[in-house]
């Protein structure tokens, strides 16, 4: 079966990423020699950013945007929060010169020690509002920047998911759905009212077990009319299968916003993908109705180092079909 795509009630002004881009690499001169890639994501870290409170260091994105830009390439944009991409100075003790954020120990793959910054503190809330806003005045009128993704207080800080935390901790510290609901649609709010000229991209994953939590972000954001039908959500787990968090993938058959994916491996890792079929990534993507998709860069190099252009005929043919659907780049 397919998503059942309606037309937005009017004619769309966003100029939104339709095609395969590449998840990393933008500083790879090898990716850029790929007649199908579309553009390329540029990720950092928020403590990269805003080393020191309100000073904001833009060096960390600044050579991969011209590298992407030098080649006539789109680009979107992700930046870490989470316990992996925030600045310590957000939940560091104010004795030591931080926030004082209160936050929940956690292991990372499988590497204990990392703090999370509650996402509903209001402190988190409004340093994520800073962050968008600087950003976008920096890169809001940059024509190439096709899609922002936001900032989450989750395990790896982009995607929805909180693996490696306890959620008895995070309940103890404040947790509920309808907690986690608020915060997510606020953080998503002002990445979208910083980069009013943007498509924006909420990642999601079930949350406390339930895929009950992020179908709700998504709608509320989607439905909320001040937005405008800029903010969809992504999918950073594109493997083809059906088994992986089926009550997910049944919210987003059922859902009426745009959809941007990431593939969750490399095509030589075969054991991720349904039946080792790496094709079968993009024959979900199509059901999905996936506007585009971000496949890894080693899937747009060429010799030892990549996959030779295997999969070329994948990227034309999932290339021609989002054209057709959304519009040519």
């Amino acid at each position: 079966p397919r998503r059942r795509l309606t037309p937005p009630p009017r004619a769309e002004t966003v100029d939104k990423p339709i095609g395969t881009f590449s998840s990393s690499g933008a500083l790879s001169s090898e990716i850029y020699a790929h007649l199908h890639l579309r553009g390329v994501l540029i990720r950092t870290n928020w403590a990269s950013v805003e080393p020191i409170p309100g000073v904001f260091d833009f060096s960390s994105l600044e050579f991969q945007i011209a590298s992407v830009k030098s080649h006539g390439l789109s680009w979107s944009l992700a930046v870490a929060g989470g316990g992996v991409g925030s600045p310590t100075w957000l939940v560091d003790p104010p004795s030591s010169g931080g926030l004082g954020v209160p936050y929940v120990s956690y292991s990372f793959r499988g590497q204990p020690g990392y703090r999370l910054p509650l996402f509903w503190n209001p402190i988190v809330q409004d340093r994520l509002r800073i962050l968008p806003n600087a950003l976008a005045a920096q890169y809001n009128q940059d024509p190439s920047l096709k899609l922002v993704y936001v900032t989450q207080m989750t395990a790896n800080g982009i995607e929805g998911h909180l693996q490696g935390v306890d959620m008895a901790d995070l309940v103890d510290a404040g947790y509920s759905d309808a907690v986690w609901v608020e915060a997510c649609e606020d953080a998503a709010r002002s990445f979208a009212y910083a980069f009013s000229d943007k498509a924006i991209a909420f990642e999601v994953h079930e949350v406390n077990s339930s895929a009950a939590v992020p179908a709700k972000v998504i709608y509320d954001l989607w439905n909320d009319p001040r937005l405008g039908h800029r903010v969809g959500a992504a999918v950073w787990w594109l493997s083809g299968k059906v088994s992986y968090q089926p009550g997910l993938i049944a919210q987003l058959m059922a859902y009426p916003g745009d959809i941007y994916g990431q593939v969750i491996g490399r095509s030589d890792q075969t054991t991720r993908f349904e039946k080792g079929d790496y094709t079968t990534v993009f024959t979900q993507a199509m059901a999905l109705g996936m506007r585009s998709i971000e496949a890894w860069e080693y899937e747009f190099k060429y010799g030892p180092d990549g996959a030779n252009g295997i999969w070329d005929s994948i990227f034309a043919s999932y290339n021609a079909r989002a054209d057709a659907t959304f519009g040519s780049r």
